[in-house]
Order: structure tokens, then C-alpha cells, then sequence
């Protein structure tokens, strides 16, 4: 082979050579980036999930205060209704009773 076509290939593969080595180099950058992104991606994820459990013990919070009020009132009405019917059978055992003896002394 001619020594000046020799040159010329080695001039042209060295370009190719350099380029090759600048693109590996942007693969390189670019690898770091995604990792970098990733990262920041999962300390976010992480962020999220904490906010996410906070938000869940609050609401189970609620519910649980919720369900407690609901049933210390639904207690209460219940009582005030069993008193209420316990005193109208009471009553109406005594008028019962009253009127027996109005009978009697009718009778009598």
C-alpha cells in the first residue's frame, strides 16, 4: 500500500476513533443523568409513601373518633328510650291498678 493512503486511513479512522470516544463519552453523561434521576425519583417515591401512611393513620384516626361518638350517642338514645318505655309501662300499670279499684268500689 501506498504510504500516503496508509496516512490518509490512519488520519480518518483516528476522526472515527475521536468520535467514538466523544459519543461513549454522552453515553456516559447520560447513564449518570438516568441514574440521577433515579435517585431523585425514589427519595420522592419515598416522600410520597410517608405522606400516604400519614394520611391513612388520619383518617383511620377519624373513623375510630367517629365511630366512638356515633355510638356513645346511639347508647345514649337508647338508654333515654328504655327509660321512656320502662316509665310508660309503669304508668300504664298503675292506671291499670286505678281502675281496677274503681271498679271494685263500683262494684261494692
Amino acid at each position: 500500500m501506498d504510504q500516503e493512503l496508509v496516512q490518509y486511513l490512519d488520519e480518518r479512522f483516528q476522526g472515527i476513533d475521536q468520535r467514538f470516544e466523544r459519543v461513549d463519552q454522552r453515553f456516559d453523561e447520560v447513564n449518570e443523568r438516568i441514574e440521577e434521576v433515579k435517585r431523585h425519583s425514589g427519595v420522592l417515591v419515598e416522600g410520597l409513601r410517608h405522606e400516604l401512611q400519614l394520611v391513612a393513620e388520619g383518617l383511620i384516626t377519624h373513623i375510630n373518633v367517629r365511630h366512638a361518638e356515633d355510638r356513645a350517642y346511639v347508647d345514649q338514645r337508647f338508654q333515654e328510650t328504655n327509660t321512656l318505655v320502662r316509665l310508660s309501662l309503669e304508668s300504664t300499670d298503675q292506671l291499670r291498678q286505678r281502675v281496677e279499684n274503681l271498679e271494685r268500689r263500683g262494684q261494692a
